[in-house]
């Protein structure tokens, strides 16, 4: 059993080493760097930079959300340590994602049927697992049922918290009377541009805006539309 041992080590010791020699024919952070800033990618960059504030700009112009603040996050990185070995997996992968905050104005449920009502919204939600898509009018309809009952059912047993997604974006909001209280949280600070990675690029804008806290002490109800990263632009792995 001993030699055994002794072997399966040599053996996965030959492996991790030829495994290792081949990662070291990849790209050197400084390549993938010049990469992530190249004009490429700052196109690509631009481009989707575009379609998610188009996004956001959308829902804004329902009557009754107020702007407050947006938090992008943008990131070029290597592949995870759970990556490394895939040969399938790209040098670099750059995404891009967003969270807008609204103050809403009035109750909130005479806004959620007009947030059913946007394009981006009405192509249909997914339902919990994120698999079978339904419409939007039926999760709207569930919403401002939760509303009218509490998050409460007849027997009394909480109702599942409503929200509007799709595998793209996800919108909540504050239910602080609801029997399990929801409250949207205040966006994550912005690390220092230089702070790990090959490329990042964080913002909450506009510059000086008011906390989720305060648009919650100004409004009464706080919405969030989260855009989930989207890929943009990656380096291919050398074989």
């Amino acid at each position: 059993m001993f030699r055994w041992i002794r072997v399966g080590g040599l053996v996965l010791a030959v492996v991790l080493a030829g495994a290792a020699a081949g990662c070291s024919g990849g790209p050197s952070d400084g390549e993938l760097r010049a990469e992530a800033t190249s004009p490429q990618a700052e196109s690509a960059r631009a481009a989707k930079e575009t379609e998610i504030r188009s996004q956001i700009a959308s829902l804004g112009e329902v009557e009754g959300l107020e702007p407050v603040l947006t938090r992008f996050s943008d990131s070029c990185a290597e592949p995870s340590h759970d990556e490394l070995y895939n040969r399938d997996s790209p040098a670099l992968s750059c995404g891009m994602e967003a969270t807008a905050y609204f103050g809403v104005q009035g109750d909130i449920t005479a806004v959620l049927p007009r947030i059913g009502a946007v394009d981006l919204v009405a192509r249909g939600t997914r339902n919990e697992d994120g698999n079978r898509p339904f419409a939007a009018d039926d999760a709207v309809r569930y919403a401002l049922e939760f509303h009218r009952n509490r998050g409460r059912y007849p027997d009394g047993w909480p109702m599942p918290g409503p929200e509007l997604r799709t595998d793209g974006f996800r919108i909540d909001w504050d239910r602080p009377d609801a029997m399990l209280v929801n409250q949207i949280k205040e966006p994550d600070p912005c690390r220092a541009q230089n702070t790990g990675g090959i490329y990042r690029r964080c913002e909450v804008a506009p510059k000086g805006s008011a906390t989720v806290a305060e648009a919650r002490a100004r409004y009464g109800t706080v919405l969030a539309f989260s855009v989930r990263e989207r890929k943009y632009f990656t380096v291919e792995g050398k074989d």
